[in-house]
């Protein structure tokens, strides 16, 4: 892919620039698994996908190619994908494995071992693990501010019942896959100018399941999955943000009975809010008082956040004389609440002073004579 071709580091892995060491680990691990070529074998434009993600995770997970990224763009880091990739692109787990040194399972994500331990979990048997879902919720200003509960109606995969997720119609015709015998992966040798590169990778007759149906179900078809509707019920915390991704560990696709679910990563779409305009954790509000409360002063109503209440309501606010347009009155602790920390951003009332279009001729005399 040409230089200018590219796209932003930050935006392939879905992150913001001052997204975190773990933050961008998180995002790889998801997407790696979502665009992996073993897992994507009809979209012919799989594997540049995946480079292009590889090359991102490359950059942004070294501190110093990352500082000069940031500092100059993609001239200030020279990035060859070429030898990384040399024999072919590595299975997902074995590369995951190679890069992190414990897998898509590795405590280095922070969730934690699924085997407990790290030791226990070189030892244990290797078991599948269900594709993530990613899906949005939309919900309004005032959700957003106080927080809500929301139902979300998601489309997974589960093991079908009539087969008991074997996928065959009678279980005497399932036979051990002959060509990986059963393992569910096949090994690669190819020639580089480093010597002989083995490679594991999922089998291709099998598609890594390592047994062969004669006699499939009628029902899911040989798939041992079948589409299933279900509700998830989410709790949306107060002062969260446009395009924050809420997890739902274990909600994601389950490919059979003895696999570790995926999970559903949630987007949040905010509804605009035309009195409230958000920046970070403090909130700005627009208002129009006529020439006269600007010169003389008085008290207007101004909309803001009732947290006791839960809800949007009015609060007077004092103009003092001489008010010129564009001011700003801070009213604090009436901001969005810190997902991270106590506390609340404040909002303020930016205020715009409206100069009428047409005077009366008794109004303009008083105007000349105000000018004096």
């Amino acid at each position: 892919m040409s230089r200018n071709n590219k796209r932003d580091y930050y935006s392939v892995l879905g992150v913001e620039k001052n997204a975190n060491e773990n933050d961008i680990k998180l995002a790889y691990r998801r997407l790696a698994r979502k665009l992996h070529p073993d897992l994507n074998k009809t979209d012919p434009k799989a594997k540049e996908k995946f480079i292009e993600l590889q090359e991102a995770y490359e950059v942004l997970s070294d501190a110093n190619k990352r500082s000069n990224y940031d500092r100059y763009g993609f001239s200030g880091v020279d990035v060859d994908m070429s030898s990384f990739f040399r024999g072919g692109i590595p299975g997902i787990d074995e590369l995951l494995k190679s890069i992190f040194g414990g897998g898509m399972f590795s405590n280095d994500f922070g969730f934690g071992s699924i085997f407990g331990s790290r030791g226990r979990a070189r030892s244990a048997p290797r078991r599948e693990v269900g594709q993530d879902i990613e899906d949005y919720v939309e919900i309004t200003f005032e959700e957003a501010m106080f927080g809500a509960k929301k139902d979300v109606v998601i489309q997974r995969y589960t093991p079908c019942d009539e087969c008991e997720g074997t996928g065959a119609e009678d279980p005497s015709s399932v036979k051990t896959c002959p060509q990986c015998e059963g393992s569910g992966r096949v090994r690669k040798m190819t020639q580089s100018g480093f010597g002989t590169i083995i490679r594991e990778a999922e089998c291709y007759t099998c598609n890594g399941t390592g047994k062969i149906i004669k006699k499939k179900c009628s029902v899911c078809n040989g798939r041992k999955v079948v589409a299933e509707t279900k509700t998830i019920h989410i709790n949306t915390p107060p002062g969260v943000e446009n395009g924050v991704h809420l997890k739902v560990q274990g909600a994601g696709h389950i490919p059979s009975s003895r696999a570790i679910p995926g999970d559903l990563y949630l987007g949040i779409r905010i509804e605009d809010n035309e009195q409230f305009f958000r920046r970070g954790n403090d909130l700005f509000t627009p208002i129009n008082i006529d020439i006269v409360t600007a010169i003389l002063g008085g008290e207007i109503k101004v909309p803001t956040l009732d947290y006791k209440n839960e809800k949007i309501t009015e609060k007077e606010l004092k103009i003092p004389s001489g008010t010129q347009h564009g001011t700003e009155f801070r009213i604090k602790n009436r901001g969005a609440s810190y997902l991270r920390g106590k506390g609340r951003g404040d909002q303020y009332i930016v205020v715009t002073v409206e100069i009428p279009k047409k005077v009366t001729e008794e109004q303009r005399k008083l105007l000349e004579k105000f000018k004096g």
